[in-house]
C-alpha cells in the first residue's frame, strides 16, 4: 500500500514540475484515452443486435371440411400482427399426416418481448374478433410460451 503512495506522489511532483502548456498536453492525452474507451462502448452498443426471445407457439386442431375457413382467418390474423409494434416473425406449418397429427397446424410468432405480445392480444378490438373466428373453425387452440436456452444459428450484422 505504501508503494502506492510512494507512487502517486512522484506522479504529483512530475505534474508540478511541468510547463502550462506540457499540463495541457497531458490533460489532453487523458481525454483522448477516456473518449476512446467511452466512443469504443457506444459503438459497440450501436453494432450489438438486439435480441427477441418471446416465442408464442399455437398448435390448431380441426376438421379436415373446415381447413379453407381456418387458412383465410389466420391469413388476416397474420396480416393484422405484422403491422403491430414488436413484432419479428411468424412460420406456421401444416401436418402432412392429417389423422396421426397430435395438431393439424403449428404456428411460430416470435416478438420482441412480452409486452408487445400482450399489449396486441389484449387491447386490439380487431385481434380478438379473428381470434373468435378461428375459435369457430378450431376444435382446439393451444397457445405456449417458449424462451431460448441454446441457440447455434449463425447470426450476421447486415448494413
Amino acid at each position: 500500500m505504501a508503494s502506492i503512495f510512494r507512487a502517486i506522489g512522484y506522479v504529483r511532483q512530475w505534474y508540478t514540475d511541468l510547463s502550462l502548456g506540457e499540463k495541457g498536453l497531458v490533460a489532453m492525452s487523458i481525454g483522448n484515452l477516456i473518449g476512446v474507451g467511452y466512443g469504443t462502448y457506444v459503438r459497440r452498443l450501436q453494432f450489438k443486435a438486439p435480441e427477441s426471445d418471446f416465442l408464442i407457439v399455437s398448435t390448431y386442431n380441426m376438421p379436415q371440411e373446415k381447413r379453407k375457413g381456418f387458412e383465410n382467418g389466420w391469413s388476416d390474423a397474420a396480416r393484422l400482427a405484422q403491422r403491430q409494434p414488436g413484432y419479428e416473425w411468424t412460420r406456421t406449418y401444416k401436418a402432412l399426416d392429417w389423422e396421426d397429427s397430435p395438431f393439424h397446424y403449428l404456428s411460430l410468432r416470435m416478438w420482441n418481448e412480452e409486452w408487445s405480445y400482450r399489449r396486441f392480444t389484449q387491447h386490439d378490438s380487431t385481434w380478438k374478433e379473428l381470434q373468435r373466428r378461428l375459435d369457430e373453425v378450431c376444435d382446439g387452440v393451444d397457445n405456449t410460451v417458449y424462451r431460448i436456452v441454446v441457440d447455434d444459428s449463425v447470426k450476421r450484422i447486415i448494413d
